[in-house]
């Protein structure tokens, strides 16, 4: 009887000690399924990114000793419009749209406007997204 006693208030102890609360939140994104207010030890949640967010980091996030694993991160896309482009006389190189969304990491190719030339101090123009700031090339009118 004493070593079942044991063995059951060992159990417990260790149940109630590694069980987890609700999942971190993160920015631009959240995890899938619903919420309890307890986790057991072991479990896993799925993370996910709202639209055009670049995850960096572990989509799986699991129970261990009480806490969580690292939640991973949303990283922002670069949001481009006709006005940022016109004000630089440029286009997009391969596509015609009014807005331009690009994941962080991912590159977008630029092209002067009719008329007009690389400015000499522009950056390149094949320009980067990094967490939501895409540096623009410059094009300025040919004489």
């Amino acid at each position: 009887i004493y070593l079942k006693f044991l063995f059951l208030f060992q159990c417990i102890m260790t149940d109630a000690a590694g069980k987890c609360g609700p999942p971190p939140r993160i920015e631009n994104g959240d995890f899938l399924g619903t919420t309890t207010s307890e986790y057991m030890p072991g479990a896993q949640v799925q993370y996910k990114c709202q639209a055009f967010h670049n995850m960096q980091g572990n989509q799986y996030v699991q129970c261990v000793n009480g806490h969580w694993t690292d939640t991973p991160t949303c990283k922002a896309p670069c949001i481009g419009t006709e006005e940022d482009m016109n004000q630089n006389n440029i286009r997009l190189e391969w596509r015609y749209s009014a807005k331009l969304y690009t994941v962080s990491g991912d590159e977008t190719e630029f092209a002067c406007k009719w008329g007009f030339g690389p400015d000499p101090s522009s950056p390149p123009f094949r320009a980067r997204c990094r967490e939501g700031k895409l540096d623009y090339p410059r094009c300025i009118p040919l004489r």
